[in-house]
């Protein structure tokens, strides 16, 4: 469920400009992995698939999620 949440947001940070430098298709793929379990949250942050700061907001922009 988290991974699904996590994955929404990072499109909507993309359409909204604030993953500069990352190409769609790359957004599509990790958003893909990540709903359909193929990636997890912790995966996620421990590649290099995107900055982990870019992950930690996608992750502080769920208001229930409580990351911090």
């Amino acid at each position: 469920m988290k991974e699904k949440m996590v994955a929404d947001e990072l499109q909507c940070m993309f359409l909204e400009g604030l993953l500069p430098g990352i190409e769609e298709v790359w957004i599509n793929i990790l958003s893909r992995n990540l709903r359909n379990g193929n990636l997890t949250i912790n995966d996620l942050l421990c590649s290099d698939a995107l900055p982990k700061e870019k992950v930690d907001e996608a992750l502080n922009r769920i208001p229930s999620y409580g990351w911090k």
